[in-house]
């Protein structure tokens, strides 16, 4: 039997955490950590089964319908009348970590999307591809940004601005002038997005002046990162980070762990360093001018008790 595959793209947000809550502008990307699904029919078979090698189970439709997976699967492609809906094998697997803030689930919805559609014959746009994904996004986190899917399905850079009156949020893909190499550092501490975002949102009410100051200073920020970003500004892009942590830390998202590997980052001359994603925990990410620099930083994470990853924006 022929097989196909398709591939969607783990995210990191690089510019505007918390912030974007507020109708600011945020940056995300793609990177090159990653989920796969590979796609085969099955003769003689009238069930989908999902082998899924990053959580090393095997979920049958036919058997447990009510599986995250298998709700997925309904959501995204029931509606969808000219794709294969039975005798399927989907094979999962990849080097996207799940449940650390970096968009699993969206980039397991755009590769079933695109293995699905393609042992169907059918052609997926990007477009179409993302659409679908979100669908599945709905189910996994009820009414998300749509941020995710777009980062999984481009793989590139992403413009993120809430649409503060309930309607469609805007996000506009652009790219690289160079290549980012980070490096990914956790804390080792689960953060709460819910509990972050509910933090902030109190001390921003019993001293709004003072935010107000702070979100125009983020808002800059983002803007002047995109120009950085796009014109291949490493050096700006570095002090930028380093701005936009320690606007981070003025809104009290930061923590004790964050705050000592920015410390070691600062002494041990890379570019630049900030948390990712809602903080309190969770992970910090490295710019670093070289390769050479990533293992330094890798080394200096693993001497304390960190655990730390390489990734690339394109």
């Amino acid at each position: 039997m022929p097989r196909v595959s398709g591939r969607g793209y783990a995210k990191l947000i690089l510019f505007g955490e918390h912030f974007v809550v507020y109708g600011l502008p945020g940056i995300a990307s793609g990177i090159d950590r990653y989920v796969d699904v590979e796609a085969e029919k099955v003769k003689d078979s009238d069930d989908i089964v999902f082998v899924d090698k990053v959580f090393n189970e095997k979920v049958s439709m036919k058997e447990q319908p009510d599986h995250i997976k298998c709700k997925l699967f309904k959501a995204m492609f029931d509606p969808e009348i000219d794709l294969v809906k039975k005798g399927l094998k989907l094979t999962i697997s990849g080097n996207a970590t799940p449940g650390a803030g970096m968009g699993y689930s969206a980039a397991l919805n755009v590769a079933m999307a695109r293995a699905v559609s393609a042992i169907s014959n059918v052609t997926w746009k990007d477009d179409m591809v993302n659409q679908i994904a979100y669908k599945g996004e709905c189910v996994s986190h009820g009414t998300p940004s749509g941020i995710d899917n777009t980062c999984a399905t481009y793989g590139t850079l992403v413009w993120f601005e809430k649409n503060m009156s309930g309607g469609k949020n805007t996000m506009r893909t652009f790219k690289c002038g160079k290549p980012l190499l980070l490096v990914l550092a956790d804390t080792g501490i689960k953060h709460d997005t819910k509990e972050a975002v509910a933090a902030v949102k109190k001390r921003k009410e019993a001293d709004p002046a003072r935010y107000e100051k702070i979100f125009a200073e983020a808002k800059a920020l983002v803007t002047k990162a995109k120009k950085e970003l796009q014109f291949a500004g490493m050096a700006e892009l570095g002090k930028l980070m380093k701005q936009n942590q320690k606007l981070l830390v003025e809104i009290g998202v930061s923590c004790k762990e964050i705050d000592e590997i920015v410390k070691l980052v600062e002494v041990s001359g890379a570019t630049g360093a900030k948390l990712t994603g809602a903080g309190m925990g969770g992970n910090v990410i490295i710019l670093c001018e070289n390769a050479a620099q990533q293992e330094k930083m890798i080394a200096l994470m693993t001497q304390r008790n960190y655990k730390a990853m390489k990734v690339k924006v394109q």
